[in-house]
Protein backbone atom coordinates (compact mmCIF):
# COMPACT_ATOMS: atom_id res chain seq x y z
CA UNK A 1 0.00 0.00 0.00
CA UNK A 2 2.93 2.03 0.17
CA UNK A 3 2.29 3.58 3.51
CA UNK A 4 5.23 5.44 3.79
CA UNK A 5 4.53 7.81 0.95
CA UNK A 6 0.75 8.45 2.17
CA UNK A 7 2.70 9.08 5.78
CA UNK A 8 4.16 11.83 4.34
CA UNK A 9 0.77 13.79 3.92
CA UNK A 10 -1.13 12.09 6.50
CA UNK A 11 -0.77 9.50 9.88
CA UNK A 12 -4.77 10.14 10.62
CA UNK A 13 -4.63 12.68 13.45
CA UNK A 14 -6.97 13.91 14.91
CA UNK A 15 -9.51 11.23 13.37
CA UNK A 16 -11.47 9.00 15.71
CA UNK A 17 -11.95 5.40 14.43
CA UNK A 18 -14.31 3.25 16.06
CA UNK A 19 -13.60 -0.81 16.16
CA UNK A 20 -16.76 -2.49 16.99
CA UNK A 21 -15.21 -5.76 17.57
CA UNK A 22 -14.36 -8.43 20.36
CA UNK A 23 -12.36 -6.12 22.81
CA UNK A 24 -9.00 -4.47 22.39
CA UNK A 25 -6.77 -5.70 25.41
CA UNK A 26 -5.46 -3.25 27.46
CA UNK A 27 -1.63 -4.42 28.23
CA UNK A 28 -1.43 -5.65 24.39
CA UNK A 29 1.79 -3.25 23.57
CA UNK A 30 -0.50 -1.42 21.33
CA UNK A 31 1.00 2.08 20.48
CA UNK A 32 -1.79 4.05 19.05
CA UNK A 33 -3.23 7.09 20.42
CA UNK A 34 -6.90 5.25 22.01
CA UNK A 35 -9.91 6.23 24.27
CA UNK A 36 -11.26 3.90 26.86
CA UNK A 37 -13.23 1.05 25.77
CA UNK A 38 -16.53 0.82 26.07
CA UNK A 39 -18.26 -2.24 26.81
CA UNK A 40 -21.81 -3.49 25.33
CA UNK A 41 -21.47 -6.89 26.66
CA UNK A 42 -22.16 -8.66 29.60
CA UNK A 43 -18.42 -9.24 30.41
CA UNK A 44 -18.06 -6.35 32.37
CA UNK A 45 -14.54 -5.85 31.14
CA UNK A 46 -14.41 -3.46 28.36
CA UNK A 47 -10.41 -3.68 28.44
CA UNK A 48 -9.99 -7.29 27.58
CA UNK A 49 -10.23 -8.97 24.32
CA UNK A 50 -12.54 -12.01 24.01
CA UNK A 51 -9.42 -14.92 24.14
CA UNK A 52 -12.10 -17.57 22.73
CA UNK A 53 -12.07 -14.90 19.61
CA UNK A 54 -8.47 -15.51 19.44
CA UNK A 55 -8.11 -11.21 20.80
CA UNK A 56 -9.55 -10.51 17.33
CA UNK A 57 -10.20 -6.83 18.14
CA UNK A 58 -6.44 -6.43 19.08
CA UNK A 59 -5.51 -7.76 15.94
CA UNK A 60 -7.57 -5.27 13.75
CA UNK A 61 -6.30 -2.51 16.40
CA UNK A 62 -2.53 -3.11 15.43
CA UNK A 63 -3.46 -2.78 11.88
CA UNK A 64 -5.40 0.44 12.41
CA UNK A 65 -3.15 2.23 14.49
CA UNK A 66 -0.18 -0.29 15.60
CA UNK A 67 1.63 -2.05 18.12
CA UNK A 68 5.17 -2.57 19.16
CA UNK A 69 6.75 -4.00 15.58
CA UNK A 70 4.28 -3.47 13.85
CA UNK A 71 3.15 -0.32 12.50
CA UNK A 72 -0.69 0.60 11.69
CA UNK A 73 -1.69 1.92 8.24
CA UNK A 74 -3.18 5.25 10.27
CA UNK A 75 -1.00 5.69 13.10
CA UNK A 76 -2.10 8.81 14.20
CA UNK A 77 -5.48 8.26 14.26
CA UNK A 78 -6.82 7.50 18.17
CA UNK A 79 -9.08 4.13 18.18
CA UNK A 80 -12.34 3.95 20.14
CA UNK A 81 -12.60 0.65 21.36
CA UNK A 82 -16.17 -0.72 21.21
CA UNK A 83 -16.30 -4.27 22.97
CA UNK A 84 -19.50 -6.03 21.56
CA UNK A 85 -18.68 -9.05 19.58
CA UNK A 86 -18.84 -12.15 22.15
CA UNK A 87 -18.03 -15.70 21.12
CA UNK A 88 -21.66 -17.11 21.59
CA UNK A 89 -23.50 -16.00 19.77
CA UNK A 90 -20.45 -14.57 17.69
CA UNK A 91 -22.31 -11.34 16.87
CA UNK A 92 -25.22 -10.16 18.65
CA UNK A 93 -27.66 -7.46 16.99
CA UNK A 94 -28.85 -5.58 19.95
CA UNK A 95 -25.07 -5.39 21.56
CA UNK A 96 -23.35 -3.99 17.79
CA UNK A 97 -26.50 -1.71 17.20
CA UNK A 98 -25.86 -0.18 20.22
CA UNK A 99 -22.20 0.53 19.85
CA UNK A 100 -22.78 2.19 16.14
CA UNK A 101 -25.01 4.45 17.57
CA UNK A 102 -22.24 4.99 20.54
CA UNK A 103 -19.51 5.76 18.01
CA UNK A 104 -21.87 8.49 15.73
CA UNK A 105 -22.67 9.79 19.16
CA UNK A 106 -18.87 10.22 20.19
CA UNK A 107 -17.00 11.58 17.49
CA UNK A 108 -15.96 8.82 15.49
CA UNK A 109 -15.42 9.66 12.00
CA UNK A 110 -14.90 5.84 10.72
CA UNK A 111 -16.46 3.12 11.72
CA UNK A 112 -14.91 -0.32 11.56
CA UNK A 113 -16.98 -3.57 11.41
CA UNK A 114 -14.96 -6.38 10.78
CA UNK A 115 -17.58 -8.86 11.46
CA UNK A 116 -20.88 -9.86 9.78
CA UNK A 117 -23.19 -12.45 9.08
CA UNK A 118 -25.42 -14.05 5.39
CA UNK A 119 -28.70 -12.56 6.68
CA UNK A 120 -29.88 -8.62 7.78
CA UNK A 121 -30.80 -7.77 10.89
CA UNK A 122 -33.09 -4.87 11.76
CA UNK A 123 -31.10 -3.42 14.43
CA UNK A 124 -27.66 -3.59 12.55
CA UNK A 125 -29.53 -2.02 9.52
CA UNK A 126 -31.37 1.15 11.58
CA UNK A 127 -28.06 1.59 13.31
CA UNK A 128 -25.80 2.05 10.37
CA UNK A 129 -28.53 4.38 8.83
CA UNK A 130 -28.06 5.88 11.69
CA UNK A 131 -24.23 6.41 11.37
CA UNK A 132 -24.41 7.37 7.90
CA UNK A 133 -26.58 10.06 8.96
CA UNK A 134 -24.23 11.37 11.54
CA UNK A 135 -21.32 11.98 8.27
CA UNK A 136 -19.59 8.60 9.26
CA UNK A 137 -17.52 6.56 7.07
CA UNK A 138 -18.95 2.74 7.74
CA UNK A 139 -16.44 0.38 6.50
CA UNK A 140 -17.89 -3.65 6.79
CA UNK A 141 -15.98 -7.39 6.22
CA UNK A 142 -17.64 -8.89 2.79
CA UNK A 143 -17.02 -12.20 4.12
CA UNK A 144 -14.61 -15.60 4.42
CA UNK A 145 -17.31 -18.24 2.87
CA UNK A 146 -14.75 -17.85 0.19
CA UNK A 147 -17.60 -17.57 -2.55
CA UNK A 148 -19.56 -15.45 -4.53
CA UNK A 149 -22.51 -14.45 -2.78
CA UNK A 150 -25.56 -12.50 -3.71
CA UNK A 151 -25.67 -10.22 -1.81
CA UNK A 152 -22.36 -10.47 0.77
CA UNK A 153 -22.34 -10.59 4.52
CA UNK A 154 -24.49 -8.00 6.02
CA UNK A 155 -23.56 -5.29 7.66
CA UNK A 156 -21.37 -4.67 4.41
CA UNK A 157 -24.31 -5.63 1.84
CA UNK A 158 -26.35 -2.44 3.65
CA UNK A 159 -26.04 0.66 0.56
CA UNK A 160 -23.71 3.14 1.68
CA UNK A 161 -21.13 0.96 3.53
CA UNK A 162 -18.13 -0.26 1.66
CA UNK A 163 -17.71 -3.43 1.60
CA UNK A 164 -14.40 -5.20 1.46
CA UNK A 165 -13.01 -7.75 -0.05
CA UNK A 166 -9.38 -9.41 0.57
CA UNK A 167 -6.17 -10.44 -1.42
CA UNK A 168 -2.93 -12.10 -1.14
CA UNK A 169 0.80 -10.74 -1.40
CA UNK A 170 -0.03 -11.72 -5.54
CA UNK A 171 -2.66 -8.89 -5.50
CA UNK A 172 -5.07 -11.81 -6.14
CA UNK A 173 -8.43 -12.34 -4.00
CA UNK A 174 -7.99 -14.70 -1.48
CA UNK A 175 -9.64 -18.15 -1.42
CA UNK A 176 -11.45 -18.11 1.61
CA UNK A 177 -12.70 -14.09 0.22
CA UNK A 178 -16.29 -13.97 0.10
CA UNK A 179 -17.63 -11.06 -3.55
CA UNK A 180 -20.43 -10.81 -5.03
CA UNK A 181 -23.12 -7.55 -5.69
CA UNK A 182 -22.29 -4.46 -3.84
CA UNK A 183 -18.17 -4.87 -3.08
CA UNK A 184 -16.59 -1.90 -2.92
CA UNK A 185 -12.84 -2.22 -2.78
CA UNK A 186 -10.05 -5.32 -1.59
CA UNK A 187 -7.40 -4.75 0.44
CA UNK A 188 -4.46 -6.95 2.17
CA UNK A 189 -5.82 -9.59 4.02
CA UNK A 190 -4.37 -13.19 3.73
CA UNK A 191 -0.68 -13.55 4.51
CA UNK A 192 0.27 -10.16 6.26
CA UNK A 193 1.87 -9.31 9.57
CA UNK A 194 -0.70 -9.73 12.64
CA UNK A 195 -0.40 -8.90 16.39
CA UNK A 196 -1.50 -12.00 17.54
CA UNK A 197 -1.09 -14.31 20.92
CA UNK A 198 -0.98 -17.32 18.70
CA UNK A 199 2.63 -16.16 17.62
CA UNK A 200 4.66 -17.84 20.31
CA UNK A 201 3.96 -20.86 22.85
CA UNK A 202 2.43 -18.38 25.87
CA UNK A 203 -1.42 -17.66 25.43
CA UNK A 204 -1.07 -14.51 27.15
CA UNK A 205 1.85 -12.89 25.18
CA UNK A 206 1.52 -10.72 21.15
CA UNK A 207 3.92 -10.62 18.70
CA UNK A 208 3.74 -10.56 15.40
CA UNK A 209 3.41 -13.47 13.00
CA UNK A 210 2.23 -14.13 9.42
CA UNK A 211 -1.61 -15.13 9.35
CA UNK A 212 -5.06 -14.91 7.41
CA UNK A 213 -6.50 -11.97 8.68
CA UNK A 214 -9.36 -12.26 6.07
CA UNK A 215 -11.90 -9.67 5.02
CA UNK A 216 -11.38 -8.31 8.46
CA UNK A 217 -8.22 -7.32 8.11
CA UNK A 218 -8.71 -6.08 4.61
CA UNK A 219 -11.46 -4.13 6.47
CA UNK A 220 -9.15 -2.99 9.01
CA UNK A 221 -6.51 -1.22 6.17
CA UNK A 222 -8.90 0.22 4.83
CA UNK A 223 -11.05 1.82 8.00
CA UNK A 224 -7.03 3.70 8.07
CA UNK A 225 -7.13 4.90 4.88
CA UNK A 226 -10.38 6.35 5.33
CA UNK A 227 -8.78 8.04 8.54
CA UNK A 228 -5.99 9.07 6.55
CA UNK A 229 -8.35 11.15 4.06
CA UNK A 230 -10.60 12.40 6.91
CA UNK A 231 -7.31 13.70 8.33
CA UNK A 232 -5.75 15.34 5.33
CA UNK A 233 -9.21 16.30 4.45
CA UNK A 234 -11.64 17.82 7.69
CA UNK A 235 -13.68 19.70 4.72
CA UNK A 236 -14.65 15.89 2.99
CA UNK A 237 -17.74 14.77 4.15
CA UNK A 238 -18.06 10.96 4.23
CA UNK A 239 -19.44 9.60 0.83
CA UNK A 240 -16.34 12.09 -0.27
CA UNK A 241 -13.91 9.89 1.68
CA UNK A 242 -15.58 6.99 -0.06
CA UNK A 243 -15.36 8.18 -3.46
CA UNK A 244 -11.76 9.13 -3.71
CA UNK A 245 -10.96 5.83 -1.88
CA UNK A 246 -12.65 4.01 -4.96
CA UNK A 247 -11.27 6.44 -7.88
CA UNK A 248 -8.15 6.10 -6.52
CA UNK A 249 -7.92 2.52 -5.96
CA UNK A 250 -5.21 0.19 -8.26
CA UNK A 251 -6.67 -1.75 -10.92
CA UNK A 252 -6.69 -5.52 -9.77
CA UNK A 253 -4.49 -8.35 -11.39
CA UNK A 254 -7.38 -10.14 -12.65
CA UNK A 255 -11.32 -10.24 -13.24
CA UNK A 256 -12.76 -6.59 -11.17
CA UNK A 257 -15.85 -8.01 -10.45
CA UNK A 258 -14.29 -9.86 -7.24
CA UNK A 259 -12.22 -6.27 -6.21
CA UNK A 260 -15.17 -3.98 -6.16
CA UNK A 261 -13.13 -0.51 -7.73
CA UNK A 262 -10.11 -2.18 -7.34
CA UNK A 263 -7.24 -2.48 -4.99
CA UNK A 264 -6.77 0.10 -2.10
CA UNK A 265 -4.15 2.53 -2.63
CA UNK A 266 -3.96 5.42 0.03
CA UNK A 267 -1.03 6.59 -1.19
CA UNK A 268 -2.83 7.42 -4.27
CA UNK A 269 -5.76 8.42 -2.49
CA UNK A 270 -4.15 11.03 -0.83
CA UNK A 271 -1.98 12.78 -3.82
CA UNK A 272 -4.32 12.23 -6.65
CA UNK A 273 -6.80 14.98 -7.74
CA UNK A 274 -10.08 15.22 -5.68
CA UNK A 275 -12.98 13.28 -6.20
CA UNK A 276 -16.39 14.15 -7.57
CA UNK A 277 -18.08 15.00 -4.65
CA UNK A 278 -21.28 13.14 -6.21
CA UNK A 279 -22.14 10.15 -3.56
CA UNK A 280 -20.39 7.25 -4.21
CA UNK A 281 -23.40 4.85 -3.09
CA UNK A 282 -27.48 4.83 -2.70
CA UNK A 283 -28.26 5.82 0.94
CA UNK A 284 -29.40 3.22 3.35
CA UNK A 285 -32.83 2.25 2.54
Amino acid sequence: MNATAAWKNSTGAGVIVALVDSGVQADAALTGPRLPAVDFTSSGTPETDDDQLLSHGTMMAALINGARGLPGLAPGATLLPLKAVTPSPKVTAQGDAEAIRYAADHGAKVLNLSFGLPAPLDPWQEAVRYALSKDVVVVAAAGNSGTHSAPISYPAAYPGVLAVSAIGPDGRLSPSSTWGPGLGISAPGADIPLWSRGCTDSTTAFAVCTGDGGTSAATAYTSAAAALLRSAHPDWDARRVVAQLRDTARPPNDDSERYGAGVLAPDLALTSATASPAPASAPVQ
